[in-house]
């Protein structure tokens, strides 16, 4: 019995003695029960799979994050890749748009803006000037009484009712009279810097185009007047009467016509107001009072001079200068008295001033024609006869005063002008109403 109790107390003792501390993951544990050291190493086991659980779990995690960070790299590659196409494109799109839009501006800046030329006919003395005998005297007069009130003060301005308008003038007349001629010997004894407009180089198909390159003729017309005061300007606008007729509401392009008459109206207004230097001289093949231009519209025009057909002493002098380079012509052929009534001729029959220059040159070139197997030294043998002027007269046909008849005035009198029964001689006239009869 006491041997028993003695191994007890050894036993128990030896306990106490192995029973040290443990460390567990370098963290201190206080000793465990001697009575349960079993439960210890099951306790570390299940720890140690703990662990490895977990490690397991933690390295699943890395493992999957891994495999969305490569997941999410790839999309950004392929996002970047993608934008950096799309962003291509849309700068080609963008610079394509880009062109097209700057394509669209020229295009609309051709399309509203007009270059005007201007020419100093003072300098280069290139025109006849107004002394000539080329110039009919009533024009002559006409431009003098103008001129002459530009020399007045301005107190004698004011005397006379001018006041600081400017002048704005209505050449008419038939077709070939030279009124845009007329319109540079104007600038030229003026001293006047010219340009002149073109209604054909202001017109467009596109819609409100004309009246755009309207507006911007004057407004480049204002500019340059104000810019140079000092200066004198002739501005000649050419066919006024394309947009100064009576277009019946309802007609073709007679809205176009109504903005593009709008615009010359609103223009000659801002030049009365802003330009004192200006004279503006616009032509047309139409009478004033025939009703075909619009009689509101003139109202503008403070001047309204015909530039007449030719006379006789204006022919001769036209066929003179335009002759002027044969030398087979010499001063006695002028004065003979076959040439003066060729002149009277064509006086008679109406021919313009154009139309005087195309027979002096066919003839020109009909004289030619039979020199072609004369020699150099038997020309003088083949002096320049009337018959030339004849021929070329004959190939040019009828003047075109006698068919044209823009230039007639609408009267409502039997006793008009323009009465064919008037131009006939008596017996014409007898045969007339007998044949009637």
């Amino acid at each position: 019995m006491t041997m028993q109790v003695n191994n007890n107390v050894r036993f128990k003792a030896d306990a106490q003695a192995v029973a040290v501390p443990v460390n567990y993951n370098n963290r201190y544990t206080p000793p465990m029960p001697v009575e349960m050291p079993s439960d210890d190493i099951f306790m570390m086991q299940a720890m140690a799979e703990q662990r490895a659980e977990k490690d397991a779990k933690s390295q699943q995690n890395w493992n999957k994050a891994g495999v969305v960070a490569q997941i999410g790299i790839a999309l950004a590659f392929a996002t970047t890749a993608v934008l950096g196409v799309l962003a291509a494109f849309g700068l080609k799109k963008f610079g394509k748009a880009a062109a097209a839009g700057n394509h669209a501006n020229e295009e609309l800046k051709s399309l509203t803006k007009v270059n005007l030329k201007w020419e100093d006919f003072s300098k280069e003395k290139t025109v006849a000037s107004l002394d000539s005998k080329t110039t009919a005297k009533s024009l002559k007069k006409a431009f003098d009484n103008i001129i002459s009130n530009r020399g007045l003060s301005e107190e004698a301005r004011k005397w006379s009712g001018m006041g600081n308008n400017i002048d704005i003038m209505y050449l008419y007349g038939h077709g070939g009279t030279g009124k845009t001629y007329v319109a540079k010997q104007f600038a030229q004894e003026t001293g006047a810097m010219y340009t002149c407009i073109k209604y054909p180089d202001l017109g467009s198909p596109y819609k409100d185009a004309a009246s755009m390159r309207i507006s911007s003729c004057f407004d480049e017309i204002i500019a340059k007047a104000n810019a140079e005061k000092d200066k004198k300007f002739v501005v000649c606008i050419d066919e006024i009467d394309a947009v100064m007729r009576k277009v019946p509401d309802g007609q073709h392009g007679a809205e176009e016509v109504a903005k593009s008459r709008a615009a010359v109206l609103t223009g000659l207004d801002r030049l009365r107001d802003k330009c004192k230097n200006v004279t503006v001289i616009t032509t047309s093949n139409y009478h004033p009072k025939n009703g075909i231009v619009d009689p509101i519209a003139l109202r503008r025009f403070n001047n309204k001079i015909e530039v007449p057909l030719p006379k006789k002493e204006q022919i001769e002098a036209l066929l003179e200068m335009y002759l002027k380079d044969i030398g087979a012509i010499d001063s006695k052929f002028y004065k003979s008295s076959e040439f003066k009534n060729f002149a009277r001729k064509l006086e008679r029959e109406g021919y313009s001033n154009g139309e005087v220059e195309l027979i002096a040159k066919e003839a020109g070139k009909i004289f030619g024609s039979k020199l072609k197997k004369v020699s150099d030294t038997d020309l003088k043998k083949h002096p320049f006869k009337i018959k030339y002027l004849e021929d070329a007269m004959k190939m040019n046909g009828e003047a075109a005063s006698k068919t044209n008849k823009l230039m007639d005035v609408k009267k409502g009198s039997k006793g008009s002008n323009n009465d064919p029964v008037r131009k006939l001689t008596f017996l014409q006239k007898l045969a007339l109403l007998f044949s009637k009869q």
